[in-house]
């Protein structure tokens, strides 16, 4: 094996004894947060979990009016969850399918960062690989996508600088990354096409193929834009590099984005000044990070296709981890003193420390949650206003998901009117709304009770500064919101517009 694929430094044989304790210690590490609260906080993760057990009482035939989509993709993660949801039951089967999905990704952004970088410093390497493992896209829940991009990128490792037979005998992997997600897949296929052509080339004779492989994203974007409605915001930029991974709930992950930033900043500097800008440009990682980036800023975030009930979003930040990936690989190659050295490691100890501080105090939240279904009547409607923690994170907008398995029906659960995921509902099939539109109108808070919905419940934050979680009965008429014992209706809102926004919640531009 080449000792470059093991996360060592190149100096260790392949079966060394500190290769092996490498490997265990770095997934060990990787897995910690799987297991340190009580649940995993994991946004779209809740909403996972119950609509497995949707899927299970649809298998059951207790679930009149629901059914299962036979589809080809976005389901991988799911299924597995599903298998495992029979066998050990939800709280287990969230820990074992996210801990697979994390040591997937966690060693694939390894493997592939030390095929692209040969001398890369991986005690440098590790804590940024960790710190994006668990960053935005893990916090948003897109496990489907996140387990995709993760074999995606062992796809890549193997591949890269091997013959065609190899490339052929990695080609089931593709395929399994797409049964998860396909647009991970079509950016590996478009990185590997890049690297066997870049490869192939002179680095000298690399800037045709670098600007060929731009203007084939411009005309992507025409495509797309001229063909499906979409929204795109010159913020993207802010998106190129990619430590904005790490920023989730508040002003303190900001503070750590940014010195991340400029510790790459300063080892990207001694790069240039070891090898000199010219020669830096036509490396392979920085190619590979100058087309993600330009991807990133070039793409729309999100895209209305007509298959799907609502757009599919984050493609900016999705985007944006493949350039973080890409952006670490560059640096990778350079030797950090201890400045570096030491500022990487304050910067992941500090991240998963406020990531533990913040995990407990949703995971409270959630036990108030727990609390107030209880009290409820088994088998009923459940709607929450619970706002999200953060306009970039749908946070708490799904503890009501998972609170409801085995007890109630979460109402407003948007997967099945999205026509993205297993799980589809018909009309009058009093389980879950089945039209996004008034999915939309629950999450703003302008839906209107109507006579179908009886009986409903809303759970909502109630006594001092909102520290208790209550539920009451809604009546026909009533907008959802109304008469919820909070500081301010608008505020939240607020927050909670701003994150449907983000999410593709509202109008597009049209094509044009």
């Amino acid at each position: 094996m080449n000792p470059s694929l093991t996360g060592v430094p190149s100096g260790h044989r392949s079966g060394s004894p500190q290769r092996r304790a490498v490997i265990v210690l770095f997934s060990v590490a990787l897995l910690i947060p799987c297991f340190w609260q009580s649940r995993i906080q994991a946004g779209d993760l809740s909403s996972h979990i119950y609509n497995c057990w949707l899927a299970t009482l649809i298998g059951q035939g207790k679930a009149p009016r629901l059914w299962i989509s036979a589809q080809s993709n976005n389901v991988l993660f799911d299924l597995i969850l599903e298998w495992l949801f029979k066998r050990v039951g939800p709280g287990l089967a969230q820990r074992l399918a996210v801990s697979a999905s994390v040591l997937v990704f966690g060693w694939g952004a390894v493997l592939f960062i030390s095929r692209a970088t040969r001398d890369a410093n991986w005690w440098f390497v590790m804590p940024c690989v960790a710190m994006l493992a668990y960053g935005f896209i893990y916090h948003m829940g897109f496990f489907n996508f996140y387990l995709s991009l993760g074999v995606c990128l062992w796809y890549l490792a193997i591949v890269w600088r091997n013959n065609w037979k190899v490339r052929a005998m990695a080609t089931p992997l593709l395929l399994l990354a797409w049964i998860a997600h396909p647009f991970p897949v079509v950016w590996a296929l478009g990185t590997a096409i890049y690297a066997g052509a870049a490869l192939s080339f002179e680095p000298r004779r690399r800037l045709p193929l670098v600007t060929l492989a731009l203007f084939a994203l411009v005309v992507a974007r025409y495509a797309l834009t001229r063909r499906y409605w979409y929204s795109w915001s010159i913020n993207q930029a802010s998106l190129v590099i990619g430590t904005n991974q790490i920023v989730l709930y508040g002003a303190k992950y900001v503070l750590l984005s940014a010195s991340l930033l400029l510790i790459w900043l300063v080892l990207f500097r001694s790069l240039v000044r070891e090898c000199g800008m010219a020669d830096l440009i036509l490396t392979l990682p920085f190619q590979l990070w100058l087309l993600n980036a330009a991807a990133v800023l070039l793409i729309p975030d999100r895209e209305m296709f007509p298959q799907f009930g609502l757009p599919f979003g984050y493609i900016a930040d999705r985007l944006s981890l493949m350039a973080a990936l890409s952006a670490c690989a560059v640096v990778a190659a350079a030797r950090p003193g201890t400045f570096e050295k030491v500022g990487v490691a304050l910067i992941a100890v500090l991240f998963f420390g406020f990531l533990y501080v913040d995990s407990r105090a949703l995971n409270r939240l959630e036990d108030r949650v727990d609390v107030a279904v209880a009290r409820l009547p088994p088998g009923q409607r459940v709607i929450s206003s619970i706002p999200p923690w953060s306009s970039r994170l749908s946070s708490a907008q799904h503890a009501v998901d998972r609170a409801c398995i085995g007890r109630c029906f979460s109402y407003a659960n948007y997967e099945p009117s999205s026509r993205q995921f297993r799980v589809r509902a018909q009309p009058g099939n009093g389980i879950v709304l089945d039209n996004f539109a008034d999915i939309n109108a629950v999450q703003t808070g302008t839906y209107i009770v109507q006579n179908r919905d009886l009986p409903i419940y809303l759970l909502y934050e109630c006594g001092p500064k909102g520290g208790n979680v209550c539920t009451r009965s809604l009546q026909a008429g009533e907008i959802a919101w109304e008469g919820t014992d909070r500081q301010s209706n608008d505020a939240l809102a607020r927050g909670r517009q701003s994150c449907a926004q983000t999410a593709g919640l509202f109008p597009l531009a049209g094509p044009h």
